[in-house]
């Protein structure tokens, strides 16, 4: 670590310790947004017992079935305009809503992946102050793909032509399979994304063998939403 980074990461653990009032936090993510979101969007349920999360692919080779989503595929229709950026840091709709496992991270880890945040949205947002269950460990690639090719397929034109050479661009710069992922929610106060914003997905791709981050963010927009709010900045320079 440089010697800011130093200085951060003292003060994150100052406050975890304070926060905690113990020297050793034990610091719960929250529980998967995959899943959850996976289940609001398509009425799909994953049973977390047949599962693994994504913590397991550091841990060993990759296999076939990871990087193989499942074939039962929905699409829906396109939607309002989309932004997209990648940052990278050296069953039945009536079913109950299912419970998914959560898990804890150590510091250093929670620290890497606010550092990530604050390198990507610059010095208008301090994410050091964000708490570690706005964090959520991902089940492993197919699962979170599978996803985001839902999501994707809703939201953004095109999306199939374009993810062959998305996937190829992340996994030649992250390898995705050896990879800890993990989400991030916000709360609408911190949420860099609240304003003018109907949906929106931030993914952490954490290699630890390379010592890379990659993040992998989009939000869906409501252009006259987000046109109101350019207005009022412009009228607040005016004045």
């Amino acid at each position: 670590m440089v010697s800011e980074e130093k200085r951060q990461y003292k003060e994150l653990v100052s406050r975890l310790n304070s926060d905690e009032n113990q020297e050793s936090p034990v610091l719960y993510l929250g529980s998967s947004q995959t899943l959850r979101d996976l289940y609001e969007m398509t009425g799909q349920v994953v049973d977390p017992e047949t599962i693994r999360m994504s913590i397991i692919q550091d841990q060993s080779p990759p296999n076939s079935s990871s990087l193989s989503p499942p074939r039962n595929v929905c699409s829906g229709r396109k939607r309002t305009r989309s932004e997209t950026s990648i940052c990278l840091n050296d069953s039945t709709s009536e079913s109950p809503s299912p419970k998914f496992p959560t898990s804890a991270l150590s510091t250093k880890d929670l620290f890497c992946l606010m550092s990530t945040l604050n390198s990507c949205f610059g010095p208008a947002y301090d994410f050091l102050t964000a708490r570690s269950d706005e964090f959520c460990l991902e089940p492993e690639l197919w699962l979170v793909k599978h996803y985001i090719s839902q999501f994707c397929s809703i939201y953004v034109d095109k999306y199939e032509d374009l993810a062959p050479h998305l996937w190829k661009v992340i996994g030649d710069e992250i390898v995705p399979a050896q990879c800890r992922i993990y989400s991030y929610r916000p709360d609408h106060l911190s949420d860099p994304y609240s304003s003018g914003c109907l949906a929106s997905f931030n993914y952490f791709f954490h290699n630890r063998c390379l010592r890379r981050v990659l993040f992998f963010s989009l939000r869906v927009l409501n252009d006259s939403l987000v046109d109101d709010d350019e207005d009022e900045l412009t009228e607040s320079h005016l004045y």
